[in-house]
């Protein structure tokens, strides 16, 4: 079940907090709960650097601070965000921003670009659309890994069936809105 709550100095942002792991028809409902006109359709313009996980590692997602961790089974995917100029995307703090793709979805969302940065791994390019509800107050959300993801500010993504939360700096460096 999910709760959209008030938040921010004047209670005026709106915070998503989710207790079970969301999914497409939650999308839907929260979509429906603020109004259509945070709801965009958007797609990946920065490229990422990915590898496959070779034994079970712990990852932890940063953003100015933890936003999530994830465990990466032998054969995931160890993906950092890349800028649109092949560039490791970095927060503040200077930590690299890496998350985990398992190994079903990897070759669903991403092609290669036959590029590749040293340890980072080869050089991909998103090939689908997501969509994305703003919430300026940020969420703190069971996310579909079994971990707690929490953003001061960020969009609630549903991509295919997978539902999860994006930092809104992240999101603002890697996406764009497309029509439609």
């Amino acid at each position: 079940m999910f709760q959209i709550v008030p938040a921010g100095p004047a209670g005026d942002k709106a915070r998503l907090v989710a207790d079970t792991v969301l999914g497409p028809d939650d999308f839907r409902r929260i979509a429906g709960q603020v109004g259509g006109e945070r709801l965009v359709r958007a797609r990946k313009t920065g490229l990422v650097a990915a590898r496959k996980a070779s034994r079970r590692q712990v990852v932890e997602t940063r953003w100015n601070g933890t936003e999530t961790t994830n465990t990466a089974n032998r054969g995931d995917w160890i993906v950092t965000n890349l800028t649109p100029d092949a560039q490791p995307l970095r927060d503040a703090e200077g930590q690299l921003n890496v998350y985990v793709v398992s190994a079903e979805r990897f070759a669903g969302l991403y092609e290669p670009t036959g590029t590749k940065k040293r340890r980072l791994g080869a050089v991909y390019r998103a090939t689908s659309t997501v969509e994305a509800i703003l919430f300026p107050g940020g969420f703190d959300i069971l996310a579909s890994w079994g971990e707690r993801q929490v953003a001061a500010s960020g969009y609630l993504i549903r991509n295919g069936g997978s539902v999860y939360g994006n930092h809104a700096q992240t999101f603002a460096a890697t996406y764009e809105a497309v029509p439609g």
